[in-house]
């Protein structure tokens, strides 16, 4: 069976590095193959280096399916990038130097458009002060939720959803008594327990993306971290899905697009700056490359 790719399960690194590249015309796709192969090369054993293409990309690497470019209606600023960079550490000087090597890589052949260093914040937290990730599926039903199955060609890897934050309103959310910040996200903030059907605000985050769908648990598998300094800070959003519609169906219940026109009450402080999707193909096809 196909393997995904390492460091999509492991949450034990506290350094992130997001990177996101857009590609030119007239390159040569051996030449672009080559890059990959020598920066994938430069992972370790604690900085997995985790790669994902946008469709443009994609469809010059592989014939086997295709996918539509992020797009939501322009409610959502779409930047759609040609390939996606993670690199994880555990301390922030392996961080660097192995992002470092892997851009020297890449840089000759494709465009950096966005780079984002974030960090884990206390005990998984947002800088909301909420734990982040708190409805994450666990064991098997985390593998279900990310990864893709038999028989879609693309089984054994994962969509990838990346959209970077800007907590604008993070003063004004403070300054809210704390009963009505857990109104705002749907579940406590001391110890982050979800309300029930009856507390939870039709507006609250968790009820707008902790949902069925026809049935089926529209589960994905959260990676966010926070990133920024005292000028700008917020949230590098980061999911894996087994669904390219499911991140399509989530963001049009936060934005209110939905029969039922509810728009998630998060989105009063916070607003995405980047939004883009992406499919991580599997160990093997990497291998391959």
């Amino acid at each position: 069976m196909s393997e995904h790719q390492a460091g999509i399960f492991d949450r034990s690194y506290t350094q992130h590095l997001f990177l996101e590249y857009a590609l030119g015309g007239g390159h040569d796709k051996n030449r672009i193959r080559r890059a990959l192969r020598q920066a994938l090369a430069l992972a370790g054993e604690r900085t997995p280096v985790l790669v994902a293409f946008g469709p443009g990309l994609w469809s010059r690497l592989s014939s086997d399916f295709d996918f539509p470019a992020f797009y939501l209606e322009g409610q959502v600023p779409a930047t759609q990038g040609d390939l996606f960079v993670w690199v994880q550490a555990d301390n922030r000087g392996d961080l660097f130097d192995t992002g470092l090597a892997v851009h020297r890589q890449l840089r000759d052949e494709l465009a950096l458009q966005l780079e984002v260093e974030a960090f884990v914040y206390h005990d998984l937290r947002d800088l909301s002060g909420f734990v982040d990730g708190i409805g994450n599926p666990e064991g098997e039903a985390a593998r279900q939720a990310a990864i893709i199955p038999d028989p879609h060609p693309a089984a054994g890897g994962s969509w990838v959803l990346s959209q970077k934050w800007v907590h604008a309103g993070l003063e004004a959310f403070h300054e809210m008594p704390v009963a009505d910040q857990e109104n705002v996200f749907g579940r406590t903030k001391a110890d982050a327990v979800e309300f029930d059907d009856e507390r939870m605000p039709d507006n609250a985050h968790v009820g707008r993306t902790d949902v069925d769908r026809d049935g089926v648990p529209q589960k994905i598998w959260r990676r966010s971290v926070p990133y920024g300094s005292t000028t700008e800070h917020g949230l590098y959003f980061l999911a894996f899905s087994c669904e390219l519609d499911r991140f399509d169906y989530l963001l049009r219940r936060m934005y209110g697009l939905t029969e039922d026109g509810v728009r998630d009450r998060m989105l009063d402080f916070t607003h995405p700056v980047t939004s883009s999707w992406w499919y991580a193909p599997t160990r093997e096809w990497l291998a391959a490359l």
